[in-house]
C-alpha cells in the first residue's frame, strides 16, 4: 500500500541520515570546488567562531602575500620580533634596532660645522681626523648620551672602543696624537649614506 511504500522511504532516509552522520568529521570528503575559507568553517558548529580560527582562516587566504608574516604577528600566531625583521629605514637616521656604531656617530660629529672645536678632519679626502685636546671629552660625553648609557662616557673609553674598531678594519689609529683614520671603503660607505640622506 501507500503507506508501507513511504514507511520504506522514511526507514532507508533514516539509515541513510545516520550512516553520514558516523562518518568523523575529518574523514567527510570536502568539495574541491570549495574556497580556502569554506574549507575552515563547513564543519563549524553555529554561533561566534573562536579568535584563532578565525586568523587561522584568513591567513590561509593570504598564504602567498608578502605580508603573511606580519598578518599572523598581529594575529598572536607569532611573536612580535618575528615581523620586525625587516623594519622599514627611515630616512636620516639608523634603521630601527640596528645598534648605532661609533664610526658612523664620529662622521656626523665630523660633518657638522658646530663641532669642529672637538675635532675635524686633517685632511678629510684622506679620512684622518684628530680629536682636540681641550675638548675631547665632550665628544665622548656626546657619544655615551647617544647610546643611552647612565654612566657618562670619557675619552678614555671611548677610545678603547677606537682601537677595537682596527680588527674590524673600519677605523685605524695614526701615530700621530689624538688621530685617526677612517677606512677607504667605511669612508666612502659613510659618504654615500650621508649624502643619500641630506
Amino acid at each position: 500500500s501507500d503507506l508501507e511504500v513511504i514507511l520504506e522511504f522514511l526507514e532507508e532516509y533514516y539509515r541513510q541520515s545516520t550512516a553520514e552522520n558516523a562518518v568523523p568529521v575529518h574523514e567527510r570528503p570536502v568539495p574541491v570546488h570549495q574556497t580556502c575559507d569554506q574549507r575552515w568553517t563547513c564543519f563549524e558548529p553555529s554561533g561566534s567562531k573562536p579568535a584563532f580560527q578565525t586568523c587561522l582562516a584568513h591567513e590561509v587566504q593570504s598564504a602567498s602575500s608578502q605580508n603573511t608574516t606580519a598578518s599572523l604577528s598581529e594575529c598572536g600566531s607569532l611573536p612580535n620580533f618575528v615581523s620586525a625583521k625587516h623594519p622599514a629605514t627611515a630616512a636620516g637616521r639608523v634603521p630601527a634596532g640596528r645598534k648605532l656604531r661609533l664610526f658612523h656617530f664620529l662622521f656626523e660629529m665630523l660633518e657638522d660645522p658646530s663641532m669642529a672645536h672637538c675635532l675635524s678632519w686633517v685632511p678629510a679626502a684622506a679620512g684622518v681626523f684628530r680629536f682636540s685636546s681641550r675638548n675631547k671629552d665632550q665628544v665622548a660625553e656626546l657619544w655615551g648620551q647617544r647610546k643611552g648609557n647612565k654612566r657618562p662616557m670619557t675619552y678614555q673609553k671611548m677610545s678603547r672602543a677606537l682601537r677595537n674598531y682596527a680588527r674590524s678594519g673600519h677605523i685605524f689609529k695614526v701615530k700621530k696624537k689624538l688621530t685617526y683614520q677612517f677606512s677607504r671603503d667605511t669612508l666612502m660607505s659613510l659618504q654615500k649614506f650621508h649624502s643619500r640622506h641630506l
